[in-house]
């Protein structure tokens, strides 16, 4: 008698460890690749990662880092970017830097993350409006009380040189979560 397809009724099938182990690799190369393949939206996503970890500061911060820190910022904003923050219109790169300069951080530092992150690029990819949510959290360092403060944005980016740099940001309202 001629056994079924999974061989005689007490056998189990076995499967090579080799196939299972080149299906597993195959699943992790792909994610890999999924991840890591150049895309203008994960790179927009990871210019504001990288911003938001520059204009965090933590308490402590020495003044060649601190210095360091902000001559790095340059690279996040067009030379001819506009940024309104309340009533102040900041018109220029240069004037940015200078402001973050002059500001002073608490003494127990100053975590920033954007979140609520969504991207919209144009057909031609040459830019992209941004939307997101900006959380800045902060702690006194004297009476170790912490203190988040939320604001919107709407924040234009352009394609510079195979860079992506900020034009223009904008507070937005955010919208009311039930």
């Amino acid at each position: 008698m001629r056994a079924g397809l999974h061989g005689d009724a007490g056998e189990e099938r076995q499967y090579s460890g080799t196939v299972v182990a080149a299906v597993l690799l195959a699943i992790m190369v792909a994610g890999i690749v999924y991840r890591y393949w150049p895309s203008d939206e994960r790179e927009i996503r990871r210019h504001l990662s990288n911003l938001a970890e520059a204009l965090s500061v933590p308490g402590g911060e020495s003044d060649v880092a601190r210095l360091t820190r902000i001559a790095a910022m340059r690279e996040y904003f067009a030379p001819d970017v506009r940024i309104r923050v309340g009533s102040e219109q900041i018109g220029s790169r240069d004037a940015l830097i200078a402001a973050i300069g002059r500001w002073t951080p608490p003494p127990g530092g100053v975590a920033v993350e954007f979140v609520d992150v969504t991207v919209a690029l144009a057909d031609d990819h040459s830019y992209a409006d941004v939307t997101l949510t900006a959380k800045i959290a902060s702690t006194n360092g004297q009476t170790g009380e912490a203190t988040v403060d939320v604001q919107g944005a709407a924040v234009q980016m352009r394609d510079a040189d195979n860079d992506w740099v900020i034009t223009t940001v904008e507070p937005r309202e955010l919208a009311q979560r039930p």
